[in-house]
């Protein structure tokens, strides 16, 4: 069990609300045992340990007293219900798509904030988070920074949830006189198929969504056909750019963290609804981008947004 301390903006919370806590917890000594917030992580890799330290510190910066239990997940969820059971959390943070799922399917009325999630095709009303997924306007942004010549690209993307985002892109190409192909995968397996029937001359690939589609294997053999026919590949995070793509939007995980503090304050402390806040995209973006890439296919980045970048490899 871990003590918190908060401060709004806004300040102290109201004074009828403390002695309201206060007295719960002199009259009712089972609500001891109560956890204000109940952490549940899929697994504690880097990524996740930055977010959970971004939300940690975001929380240690306020000033109220309250609690927070950290529990990880299986892939699979069970046990959630033993721990909402002993554990009786007044709201539940869930970071990483499998600790988010489990959550989601075993409480209604808990509110939950997830965290390091694309998203999902349907949240209830008791929830609401910090998506992974950029907006159209960011990926367009860098799109047209870092390759301003380039007239062909494919698009890949799961079209179960990445449709919304490829027609907005198409929207804004139709208006630069860029032409996207599209290129849907829903698995791994949808991959070699795609890679074979692509158009010829493209001047870049770029994968904006559909992490289902990618395992190391599907990766190996997108960076394989970029190498070959000398076409940019656009990744989804540094570890793709490590190994090979041009550039990736990547996550500021421990500002990830304090954004999702900021919506458990608003619900705990202000009172606010789940729905009424809407799922947030990222704040920040850490661009990457991989020099002996750059090199390799002939691209000059211009200078003018080195300062904003960061090179993985030289």
């Amino acid at each position: 069990m871990v003590l918190w301390n908060f401060q709004s903006n806004a300040g102290w919370p109201s004074l009828h609300r403390l002695l309201a806590w206060l007295a719960c917890l002199a009259v009712c000594p089972c609500a001891a045992a109560t956890t204000d917030i109940l952490v549940l992580q899929s697994h504690d890799s880097p990524p996740y340990q930055q977010m959970l330290s971004g939300f940690q510190t975001s929380l240690a910066n306020r000033a109220t007293t309250g609690k927070y239990d950290v529990e990880t997940v299986l892939s699979g969820g069970e046990g959630i219900a033993d721990i909402l059971q002993s554990q009786h959390p007044r709201l539940i943070f869930a970071i990483g798509t499998p600790a988010s799922r489990a959550a989601l399917s075993t409480e209604h009325k808990i509110p939950i904030v997830t965290g390091l999630v694309l998203g999902f095709e349907d949240s209830p009303p008791n929830a609401t988070g910090i998506s992974l997924a950029f907006p159209a306007t960011t990926h367009w942004l860098w799109l047209r920074r870092l390759l301003p010549d380039a007239r062909r690209i494919a698009v890949i993307y799961d079209p179960r949830l990445g449709e919304p985002l490829f027609q907005t892109l198409v929207q804004q190409a139709k208006s630069e006189n860029i032409s996207l192909i599209a290129a849907p995968a829903r698995a791994a397996e949808d991959l070699p198929v795609l890679l074979q029937q692509l158009p010829p001359q493209l001047d870049a690939i770029w994968a904006v969504d559909g992490v289902a589609a990618f395992n190391a294997v599907a990766v190996r053999e997108l960076l394989l056909y970029s190498f070959r026919n000398r076409t940019p590949l656009i990744g989804m995070s540094e570890q793709w750019v490590k190994a090979g793509a041009l550039y990736a939007l990547d996550w500021d995980y421990a500002d990830l963290g304090d954004q999702a503090a900021d919506l458990v304050l608003a619900i705990l402390v202000k009172g606010s609804l789940p729905n009424g806040l809407p799922t947030q995209a990222p704040r920040k973006v850490r661009l990457v981008f991989n020099g002996k890439t750059a090199e390799h296919m002939k691209l000059t980045v211009p200078e003018r947004w080195l300062p904003e970048m960061i090179e993985v490899a030289k």
